[in-house]
């Protein structure tokens, strides 16, 4: 007998069981269906994250910030003649309390040419009215929750309004400035150090040049390429040893790598136990139907099935639920990955729907879910198959279940 009609033999006797087929299948659809899913999703989630740092953050930004102190106007020189370096961004952060009629809100000042700011971080942008003028000390663009605050509960900023705030001096002192709402900032939700961009007051780089001089809170170096990236961060660390904290956009990016590979490796951990659930739903499906079947077996071998065709026959069983059940399990979790993404997407439209998760899984992963579930299957049954084909023909035909 051909291989062919063994396997479609094994397919007829499989849906003769139907009910048992069925579950001992959907028990096999989990694994695929979870692991497709949340790895879709993940993946997706990561990859919307890493755009949206590269959307509103150069990639050949490095940012420098001291540990301890300030920044001087030699270090700021110092580094703008690095090898690599286009040019640097000097800022300058002023904590103040901003006094409303609802009550006060803590917040910082970021004092910064905010022409020379958005070349570095392009995804800053002025949504209504202007940005301060380069020699103002007292106009002010406001962040984006100073406009829209999550809560009714808290104050809220608009253009042209005179604001009272506290400064805080260098020397611990306090002064009260008012200023005026010229702009507000669109959505921005990645942070500069501490600095939180949407809850921030941002001010011509004078008002920090006013109150600091040349001690400069932090800056923004721009590398010439993204190749040059890395040797730029080493020769910081190199001039400026463990005084200053540096970052660039690829390490955020590359953080992000790591943090998804991590939890594809406890997801595999994880996503074992429904394998595990798997092959035992089939070594005890395959069992019951040995025994269930040892008449028709035995009769099989009389009629001329030799030992490893009544084998193979049990292991086409087994293969096909795991073609099956593997095949649903994937296509179920591709398609249930775009409704989580989709939650995942709809939980930022309150922040104008900029964050887009999009489920992204490539060919190889699919393939390597979809022929890992068949060898579960197949290799489930491979002792179930080895009882079948050593069962005695005239022992099977006598054989009452």
């Amino acid at each position: 007998m051909k291989s062919i009609d063994i396997v479609k033999l094994a397919y007829r006797a499989l849906f003769e069981r139907k009910t048992r087929a069925i579950l001992t299948i959907l028990g096999i659809v989990v694994g695929p269906l979870i692991i497709t899913t949340i790895t879709a999703s993940v993946q997706g989630l990561s990859q919307s994250a890493i755009n949206l740092i590269l959307r509103d953050v150069s990639p050949e930004a490095i940012f420098v910030t001291p540990l301890n102190g300030y920044l001087s106007s030699y270090t700021i020189t110092q580094l703008s003649h690095l090898d690599g370096v286009v040019y640097v961004v000097p800022f300058y952060t002023i904590p103040v309390t901003i006094y409303t009629s609802k009550g006060e809100i803590s917040t910082t000042i970021l004092s910064v040419n905010i022409y020379d700011l958005q070349k570095v971080l392009p995804g800053i942008s002025i949504s209504s009215g202007t940005a301060p003028s380069a020699q103002s000390y007292n106009q002010v663009a406001i962040g984006y929750d100073l406009q829209n605050p999550p809560s009714p509960n808290q104050p809220s900023l608009h253009l042209g309004q005179e604001i009272s705030v506290s400064v805080v001096l260098p020397n611990g002192g306090q002064k009260t400035e008012t200023l005026l709402v010229t702009g507000g900032l669109s959505d921005f939700d990645i942070n500069l150090g501490t600095i939180i961009i949407n809850k921030a007051l941002i001010m011509s780089y004078s008002i920090g040049e006013e109150i600091y001089g040349t001690k400069y809170s932090g800056a923004i170096v721009l590398a010439s390429s993204l190749q040059d990236v890395s040797k730029v961060v080493s020769e910081i660390h190199q001039y400026l040893g463990s005084y200053v904290s540096v970052n660039s956009a690829q390490d955020i990016v590359s953080f992000i790598n790591q943090q998804v590979v991590s939890f594809n490796l406890l997801l595999l951990i994880v996503s074992s136990a429904s394998f595990i659930v798997a092959f035992i739903s089939v070594l005890t499906t395959m069992i019951t139907s040995v025994v269930e079947r040892t008449r028709e077996i035995g009769l099989l071998m009389s009629l001329g099935f030799e030992r490893r065709q009544v084998m193979l026959m049990f292991l086409s069983e087994t293969t096909i639920m795991g073609i099956i059940g593997g095949g649903i399990g994937i296509i179920g979790g591709y398609f249930s990955s775009f409704l989580l993404a989709s939650i995942a997407s709809n939980s930022f439209k309150g922040r104008g729907g900029a964050f887009n998760v999009v489920p992204s899984i490539s060919v190889e992963q699919l393939v390597f879910i979809f022929l890992a579930i068949i060898a579960i299957t197949t290799v489930a049954g491979l002792i179930p198959a080895y009882r079948a084909s050593k069962i005695e023909p005239a022992k099977a035909l006598r054989y009452e279940v």
